[in-house]
């Protein structure tokens, strides 16, 4: 399994309108293009930073998981727009995690 930790700065003002967003919407339409959503967060303290974290089988997974969401009409039409809507461009961070031999999400 690969992770991937995403990292987002929200709009000021707009963490709780994006939490509604993406839980209601963007979640389910990611789970149903096969990503597997491990969690999301909000960030005690800080009303503009929201992190999730998604879960691939492999490198191969990713990328065709990947081009499925990002590739699709709905993404284009709907879902990019209303993340530009509510997100900073430039404070989006991408990590890939590898669990470690004792991590439990393995």
């Amino acid at each position: 399994m690969i992770y991937e930790l995403r990292e987002y700065r929200i709009k000021p003002g707009s963490l709780e309108e994006f939490v509604r967003f993406m839980d209601e919407e963007l979640l389910p339409f990611q789970a149903s293009q096969g990503v597997t959503v491990v969690g999301s967060f909000t960030v005690p303290g800080d009303s503009g930073r929201y992190v999730w974290i998604r879960a691939f089988a492999d490198e191969k997974e990713r990328e065709r998981v990947c081009q499925a969401v990002y590739g699709s009409a709905e993404w284009e039409g709907r879902f990019g727009p209303k993340c530009g809507d509510l997100m900073e461009a430039e404070g989006i961070q991408v990590s890939l995690l590898k669990p470690t031999p004792g991590s439990k999400l393995r």
